[in-house]
C-alpha cells in the first residue's frame, strides 16, 4: 500500500517547530509546494475542524492530524520526525515525536480510511516506533516503512460474498473494525447478539455455570455482516485479526462464515465522515 504512497519529498526530519499551530502550517505549506493541495487555506481549515473534534495525538509520543477536503488533490501521507519531542497539547499522552500527517479528497476514501488503519496499527508497535526514531535520513525511513508493506497479491477471483463474522468477546470492537478497515471493508453492520453459550450460562438455571460471570466476560456478542468481492480479503482479516489479537483460531474468540451471493440490490457503500 505504501508504495503507491510514499513521497520522500515528504519525509521530513528535524524540523525547526516551536508550537501546535506552526507544525500545521508548515506542514500544509509542504504539501501545497508540491502539489498535493491547490488552496493551503481551505485545507488548513479542514486540518484544525478535525483537530478540534478531539486531540489526533491518539498513541504516547505519536500523532496523526489529518483532514479531506476537495482541495486535495491526491492521497497523501506526510511523515515528520521530532525526536526531542514537542509540545502537542496532550497532557495525558505527553510530547509528540512522530507525525504521521495525512490528506485526501472523497474520491480516494477507501485508501485513506485504510492508510490510517495500518498506520495506528504499526506505530501501536514500540519496536516500529523505535527504528522510526533511529532513522538518520528520509531514505531509511521509506526503507523501514516498505519493509512493512505486505505484497499485494490479489485473488484473479471475483464474486459476491457475504461476510459473517462473529465476535463473542465485544471487548475487541475495536481492534475488528480497525482490521476490516485495514482490508479495504467500510461497508459493515453490526448486531448486538448473545451466543447460546452466554444465554445457558446466565439465563438458564439448570445449565448455568458461573465461568462467565466469575471471569468477567460479557454477556454480549456482536455479529458482524458486510459484503466482499473476493474470498482472499476474509483470509486477510484473518491474518490481520492475529496480528491486532484476536485469534479466531481460539476456542471462543469467534469465526467467520461465508455466504455466496447471487446478486446486490442497491448501493452498499455508506459514507463515513472523518
Amino acid at each position: 500500500m505504501w508504495k503507491e504512497i510514499l513521497d520522500k519529498e515528504l519525509i521530513i526530519i528535524n524540523p525547526e517547530i516551536s508550537s501546535k499551530k506552526e507544525l500545521f502550517e508548515k506542514m500544509v505549506n509542504h504539501v501545497y509546494n508540491h502539489d498535493y493541495i491547490v488552496n493551503q487555506k481551505k485545507f488548513l481549515e479542514a486540518l484544525w475542524n478535525r483537530e478540534e473534534m478531539s486531540s489526533t495525538e491518539l498513541i504516547p509520543g505519536v500523532a496523526f492530524p489529518h483532514a479531506r477536503s476537495k482541495v486535495v488533490e491526491k492521497v497523501f501521507l506526510c511523515i515528520i520526525i521530532i525526536q526531542e519531542g514537542f509540545d502537542y497539547h496532550n497532557p495525558e499522552l505527553g510530547p509528540v515525536k512522530i507525525i504521521f500527517f495525512f490528506g485526501s479528497s472523497d474520491k480516494y476514501n477507501k485508501i485513506y480510511l485504510q492508510l490510517l488503519a495500518k498506520s495506528s496499527r504499526l506505530l501501536k508497535e514500540p519496536d516500529f516506533r523505535a527504528q522510526i526514531l533511529k532513522a538518520r535520513n528520509r531514505d531509511e525511513i521509506y526503507e523501514i516503512l516498505i519493509a512493512y508493506d505486505e505484497e499485494e497479491t490479489e485473488s484473479k477471483e471475483d464474486d459476491n460474498y457475504l461476510m459473517i463474522l462473529t465476535l463473542n468477546d465485544v471487548n475487541k470492537m475495536n481492534e475488528v473494525l480497525s482490521s476490516m478497515i485495514e482490508v479495504g471493508i467500510t461497508n459493515a453492520s453490526i448486531v448486538d447478539t448473545i451466543s447460546m453459550a452466554k444465554k445457558l450460562s446466565y439465563e438458564m438455571p439448570i445449565f448455568a455455570g458461573l465461568s462467565y460471570m466469575s471471569q468477567g466476560k460479557s454477556k454480549r456478542s456482536n455479529v458482524i455482516m458486510c459484503y466482499i468481492t473476493r474470498k482472499d480479503i476474509a483470509h486477510k482479516l484473518r491474518s490481520l485479526l492475529k496480528k491486532n489479537g484476536v485469534d479466531l483460531d481460539k476456542t471462543g474468540t469467534g469465526f467467520i462464515q461465508l455466504v455466496k451471493v447471487d446478486s446486490i440490490i442497491g448501493n452498499f457503500e455508506e459514507e463515513i465522515d472523518l
